[in-house]
Formats: C-alpha cells, structure tokens, sequence
C-alpha cells in the first residue's frame, strides 16, 4: 500500500525550507507513515517585482529566499490578488503531475489557498487552475491562522459548506497578523470542523495538547498511526 500523500503550503512571505521547520511538529507526527510535498510559492515577494509584473524572473540577487501564494494590492475600493492566476496554474500542473495527494496541510496564505484548492476538488465553482486538472478530492485538511481570500471577486467559494473534506483548524487568540475572527469566520465553510485555539500568536504551536490534537484527527487518514496518550510528551 502506498504512503498518504500530503501538499504542505507555507505562508506569505516564506518558503518550502521555512515551513519545514515551522512544522516540524506534524512531520514528527506522520513520520514515515505520509509522504510530505513541500512546494516553493511561484511569487517572489523579496522585491515585489515578481508579483507586481506577474513574472517568473527575479531581478538581483537576494540573501533569503521570501515567497508566496499572491499578493494583495489594494487600490480605492478594490483588493486585487496580484499572481493569484499564476498560482492556481502552478498548482494544477503540481496536482497532475505530483498527485493525487490525500491531504493538505497549509498555514496563513497557504491555509487559504488549501481551502479554495479542496473547493474546487469538491467540484466547487471557482477560479480556474488554467489547465485540465484531473484529481480526486482531498481528503482531509489541516490548516493554521488561514482565513477566506481579501478578493470580492472569490467570495461565492465561501457560500456552501464543504460536505467531504474533514478540517483541523488551528488559530491563536493573540493573532496579531489575520486576528482570530477570520479564522473562525472560516469555520462556516465546513460541516463539524475541528478547531484548536489555543493561548498565543500567528504560528503552529508545538504543545502536547496540540500534539494530541492533531494525531487524533490525522489516525483516521494516515494507516499506522497511533494516537498520542494523555502521558506522551
């Protein structure tokens, strides 16, 4: 039987390697049992030149690496999410050609884009992936401090439930960055999701109880792993 395959997002401003790090604790947790894809946002946000032109070429050298998912512009009355459409054809064309993935696990801009991303899987009306996408639905979602889209224009996502993707949202109380009322105002997008708040900021927290938490959703998705005890560090 083949690993669970899971697309792991990272957030606005940061990198595949970043995460990595950010979540060590869920890659502790799946250990050998999934196999984790880590993907680098096409945007380049060091300069904003990548997304304010909409183009793969970085222009100067830059010591870190500092990606996402879009950009939001505000302009008047508008909100514009600056290579949203360069980001929804990278990721078909990762779904096709790295797929099928069973779960996604996205913090911040990468939880928002994994809930559009299980949209549209769930046979949602949405933005296009630009490109014939042929993939199942995901499974299962894990998402921490992510939030709906700024846009207008991707609002009708959010007017039904998903009824077949299970959903572990974490948010902390003292999110200075989204603030807590958009990630539980994310929560009406989900029949019986499971929600973690927890005492802190805009991060995946690396508590026992989160620990717990998040094996105890994750055992029913992922073959061989066991659920953490209430005595387990």
């Amino acid at each position: 039987m083949s690993k669970p395959k899971i697309l792991c997002l990272h957030g606005f401003g940061e990198s595949a390697d970043v995460f990595k790090i950010r979540s060590r604790n869920f890659r502790n947790i799946v250990g050998e049992h999934a196999e984790l894809v880590y993907p680098d946002g096409p945007i380049d946000v060091g300069s904003l030149r990548d997304a304010l032109e909409d183009s793969s070429e970085s222009s100067g050298k830059q010591d870190f690496v500092n990606l996402a998912w879009w950009w939001t512009r505000r302009g008047g009355k508008t909100i514009e999410l600056r290579g949203f459409t360069k980001t929804m054809e990278f990721i078909g064309k990762l779904l096709n050609e790295q797929g099928p993935f069973d779960g996604i696990l996205g913090f911040s801009q990468g939880g928002t884009l994994a809930v559009v991303i299980a949209a549209l899987l769930e046979g949602r009306d949405g933005p296009s992936f630009g490109i014939e996408v042929n993939h199942p639905p995901i499974k299962f979602l894990v998402v921490a401090g992510a939030f709906e889209t700024e846009s207008p224009q991707y609002q009708y996502i959010y007017a039904k439930p998903l009824t077949n993707t299970p959903s572990l949202h974490m948010m902390g109380t003292y999110d200075t960055v989204v603030g807590i009322a958009k990630p539980r105002q994310l929560l009406k997008m989900f029949e019986n999701p499971v929600v973690f708040e927890f005492d802190g900021g805009h991060f995946i927290p690396q508590t026992p109880k989160c620990i717990r938490t998040m094996t105890e959703f994750l055992v029913p998705h992922i073959p061989g792993l066991q659920p953490k005890s209430n005595t387990d560090n």
